[in-house]
């Protein structure tokens, strides 16, 4: 055996002995919740470990890479593509929680650094005094989600409208590799520079992006910063059918003018409204009056959601809601009129109660990870160009019906979420409900009170089933539409289909920034 080979048997102790005890966890509760995403169970791991520094953490990969152990890196866990998840026994999970230091905001030069473990929450908590935000400044899942986690795997939802999806706002990274050496990227890669700049060169920070850790884990990122504009409003529409809000969504998206836009088929618009509790219903209604833009606008805006209720999209099946971001009444009367023009043709105004609370409230609780009534829950989707959607949703629509009997015996249910990203693409969120058991990763991310509440099922094998078949047929329609996607993980087939030249590209920069192949193996296809 080669002198720099650890031993197996020493590699524990010698883990405890650079990272300190509380630093490693290798009890079974541990090793189940670690190993298990939103949907699925990895292979078992070896231990799971949580560096409190990034030396800690170049020391650990280092022993690691020298013990042929294979690393795989997470962020807040909220991934459910198994991006996470060990595809062989053995591997050691790093947790990069710990790595939530800011390391610099510099409103100067308008960009912020940051540590990979800082959830966005924390972010934009940091930046609000200052008058900053990120471009993207965030997913849904803010609350635990952290912004390595999200540049590896890549997301959409606050800023998405104008700026793009989150690897779009990286402004340069530092990457550790498998044996523990730092790569950075774009202008702070030179010496006697900052990562104010990104594309110098060739753009090794976009190499990076989305790439679920199969290259490296990301220790610190660089963002680009923007103004946070003072006045937030929210505009929905309501359609009959999904063509218009196709079309609707499709003509605001081309005026760039929304920071946001998303779009909910009958059964979720049915879930976002039914359920919270008046505890959650309260809290919500209170942020929305912290947000207002002064006491009376912010009471008015608070009896408007009220009066609607939740009965504002009765006779509506599918509804489009959009957020707006202005410095001025000028600038939000005109951004507002644009949406109104685009949108106006397809479908009606109503209530603007959704895209004002979730703006208010942007990183709730993870409760969603469950259904309403307490079914499991796995998304799936896509990211089409708006010409495509129509033809991809035909054959999704017939793939349902051909499975209709079966998901009704086995409990199985598809709804839909939907945005926009930018200008030029629409990303169709397949969602997946079908009672089942719960697993250790659910009740670790649930509220109490919300684990309390919601019914339990017994395992249901015959569903899961069904579901995982759903899953991949859905995966090879979005595959033969040829779309693209977030969180590749490995759930999507990036490097199927890919162009050979580019394939071996690919896989040839995998071979050279880790040898062993120990950094999340299998993750891309790789």
């Amino acid at each position: 055996m080669p002198e720099t080979l650890v031993a197996a048997a020493d590699l524990l102790p010698q883990l405890t002995a650079l990272l300190g005890r509380d630093a490693i966890k290798t009890d079974t509760d541990s090793l189940a919740f670690y190993g298990h995403d939103v949907h699925s169970a990895g292979a078992p791991l070896l231990a799971v470990i949580r560096p409190a520094t990034r030396d800690m953490l170049l020391d650990a990969l280092a022993l690691l890479n020298r013990a042929g152990v294979a690393i795989v890196p997470r962020g807040g866990g909220m991934s459910y593509s198994s991006g996470y998840l060990a595809g062989k026994p053995g591997a050691v999970l790093v947790d990069t929680g710990a790595l939530d230091r800011i390391i610099e905001i510099n409103a100067n030069d308008m960009y912020v650094v940051v540590e990979s473990g800082v959830t966005w929450t924390a972010l934009d908590a940091a930046l609000a005094p200052l008058g900053l935000r990120a471009a993207f400044w965030g997913p849904f899942s803010g609350i635990r989600a952290t912004v390595g986690g999200t540049m590896s795997q890549n997301a959409v939802t606050y800023g998405t409208g104008i700026y793009g999806t989150a690897v779009d706002s990286m402004l340069g990274l530092e990457v550790a590799l498998a044996d523990g050496s730092v790569v950075r990227t774009g202008s702070w890669a030179r010496e006697n520079s900052t990562p104010f700049f990104r594309h110098y060169g060739p753009d090794l920070t976009g190499l990076f992006g989305g790439d679920a850790g199969a290259l490296g884990i990301k220790t610190a990122v660089a963002l680009r910063l923007v103004r946070r504009r003072p006045i937030n409003t929210g505009i929905s529409f309501g359609f009959q059918t999904f063509d218009q809000m196709l079309g609707a969504m499709a003509a605001v998206a081309r005026e760039g003018v929304a920071s946001e836009a998303f779009g909910l088929d009958p059964y979720l618009q049915k879930q976002r409204l039914g359920m919270g509790d008046l505890k959650s219903d309260l809290k919500m209604l209170l942020a929305v009056g912290r947000a207002g833009r002064g006491p009376l606008e912010s009471l008015v805006q608070m009896a408007k959601i009220v009066i609607a209720g939740r009965g504002f999209l009765d006779g509506i099946n599918y509804s489009a809601h959009y957020t707006v971001d202005a410095f001025d009444k000028d600038e939000e009367r005109s951004m507002l009129r644009r949406i109104r023009a685009a949108a106006s043709p397809f479908g009606k105004e109503i209530e603007n109660s959704m895209p004002t609370l979730v703006r208010a409230y942007p990183f709730p609780p993870l409760n969603h990870i469950l259904g309403p009534k307490g079914e499991r829950w796995v998304p799936v989707h896509g990211i089409l160009p708006f010409s495509k959607v129509a033809a991809f949703r035909a054959d999704l629509e017939k793939l349902y019906a051909d499975n209709a009997e079966a998901m009704k015996q086995h409990k199985v249910l598809a709804a839909a979420m939907f945005s926009t990203i930018a200008t030029h693409g629409f990303l169709y969120e397949i969602a997946f409900y079908w009672e089942d058991e719960r697993a250790v990763f659910h009740d670790h991310i649930l509220e109490p009170d919300a684990a309390k509440n919601l019914p339990r099922y017994p395992s249901n094998p015959e569903g899961a089933a069904l579901l995982r078949q759903l899953k991949a047929d859905a995966v090879a329609l979005y595959h033969r539409h040829g779309a693209a996607h977030l969180q590749v993980g490995r759930l999507y087939p990036v490097t199927q289909g890919m162009n050979p030249a580019a394939r071996n590209l690919l896989g040839a920069v995998k071979a050279h920034l880790d040898s062993q192949s120990n950094s999340n193996p299998g993750a891309l296809g790789l």
